[in-house]
């Protein structure tokens, strides 16, 4: 008994460290942007600078979709460990390719392009990572799917901890800096983490019902394409609302005029509480897993819609600290009893021998089309209104797409479920 707890503690550490260290760069990226700006991309003003460093963060999200492609068939067909392996090594090289890069200074248009280059290497790599690692967590965890899934939500908020606190700690004490240019070290050490993360995966293999499901048919699992868009669907408000966080230390800083140390510190302290709230997490997520009901999830959606606007009004006639703390929290806390099952839920749309392929397509289109952009569209709003509190429109939006999504989701589900019984019987 012991052996096995010490193993399902191996593979679930394993698995959610490439959700880590993706979510480790992404916050890295959103928490230094003028710095990037400043460094890799020459514009006339602050606003086009930050369009430009943004623009380029979504681009290279769309790469995902083509990495989902390739990488998601290819779980499928050698397996979720091999493919772990493979992704989180490019996601590793890409993160130390930002490390190193010299700036616009130094070598001209080559800085951008390379910024460029590492980010949509970036891209594909994640394509595949987050559905083989899910995929990998459910097929190990029969009958507690969605709470194993749930700790790539944990691992999120352990890499927003990380980045927010090495931001903070950098930003805060400018000699343990590259010069002017912090992210150098910030990515380094995302580089480092990266090795760890291949180290862990080396010793982790493919559950039993994979291989079986996978031995039992050669031929290429099918897809449907309304799987996909429900996947993608069910994660616009939880993808934005992850990168208004990321977003809140530029927001604080060039719309609030606050001091972006003080800002990061805000952020990190809001990682913490939600690290601490780790086991109510998991206690809803297992709540999935016995009833398989999403009206708690709905409900936590609506609620998210109603305190969208409010939160960017409140912020902009009370630009303090505190306010960035107590906000966003407030917006964690209602999202949670959404955030917490869903990537099980999500994983549990489709069958074993399509969920590598359909879990990675899904997730990666709708983290591009509602998590990617969230950054500029948010800069693009307040530039073009004028009005600080216009991001919140957005969030309404993506709220009500998320909707539609786990309706559909639930009697897809239920479906699979009923083909279970029947089969067993």
């Amino acid at each position: 008994m012991q052996r096995l707890r010490v193993e399902r503690v191996r593979m679930i550490a394993a698995a959610s460290a490439g959700n880590a260290l993706e979510f480790y760069d992404f916050f890295v990226y959103g928490f230094f942007a003028l710095s990037l700006g400043e460094t890799f991309f020459p514009a006339h003003s602050q606003s086009a600078r930050l369009l430009l460093t943004f623009g380029t963060f979504g681009i290279s999200f769309f790469a995902r979709p083509v990495g989902a492609l390739i990488l998601g068939a290819y779980a499928d067909a050698k397996g979720r460990s091999s493919c772990m392996i493979l992704s989180v090594a490019m996601m590793s090289a890409a993160i130390l390719l930002m490390a190193l890069l010299p700036g616009y200074d130094h070598i001209g248009i080559l800085a951008p392009l390379g910024v460029l280059v590492a980010r949509l290497l970036q891209g594909f790599a994640l394509g595949g990572e987050f559905g083989s690692s899910t995929a990998l967590m459910i097929e190990h965890s029969a009958g507690a799917e969605t709470e194993a899934a749930s700790w790539q939500g944990v691992s999120q908020n352990l890499a927003g901890l990380l980045a927010s606190g090495i931001a903070w700690l950098l930003a805060s004490h400018q000699h343990l800096a590259f010069g002017h240019q912090p992210f150098r070290v910030a990515f380094a050490l995302g580089a480092v983490g990266g090795v760890g993360a291949l180290l862990l995966r080396r010793r982790i293999g493919d559950a039993p019902v994979f291989l079986q499901q996978r031995n039992a048919s050669r031929q290429q699992p099918r897809v449907l394409l309304g799987g996909i868009v429900i996947a993608a669907g069910m994660v616009a408000i939880g993808t934005a609302q992850t990168y208004l966080v990321l977003y809140l230390p530029t927001y604080a800083t060039t719309e609030l005029g606050l001091q972006v140390d003080k800002a990061l510190g805000t952020v990190c302290l809001l990682y913490v509480i939600l690290l601490l709230l780790t086991p109510v997490r998991l206690s809803i997520a297992k709540r999935f897993d016995i009833s398989h009901r999403s009206r708690y999830m709905q409900a936590s959606c609506l609620a998210m819609a109603v305190m969208a606007y409010p939160v960017f009004a409140l912020l902009s006639l009370w630009p303090t600290n505190l306010a960035l703390f107590c906000l966003p929290l407030a917006f964690a806390l209602l999202g949670l009893p959404y955030n917490a099952p869903l990537n099980g839920f999500m994983g549990l749309v489709f069958s074993v021998r399509e969920r590598g392929l359909g879990l990675s397509t899904g997730y990666a289109l709708g983290i591009a089309l509602f998590g990617g952009a969230a950054p500029f569209i948010f800069t693009g709003l307040i530039s073009a209104t004028g009005d600080p509190r216009s991001p919140g429109l957005y969030l309404l939006f993506a709220t009500a797409v998320t909707l539609v999504a786990l309706w559909a989701a639930r009697r897809r589900l239920h479906r699979h479920l009923i083909k279970e019984k029947q089969g067993a019987c």
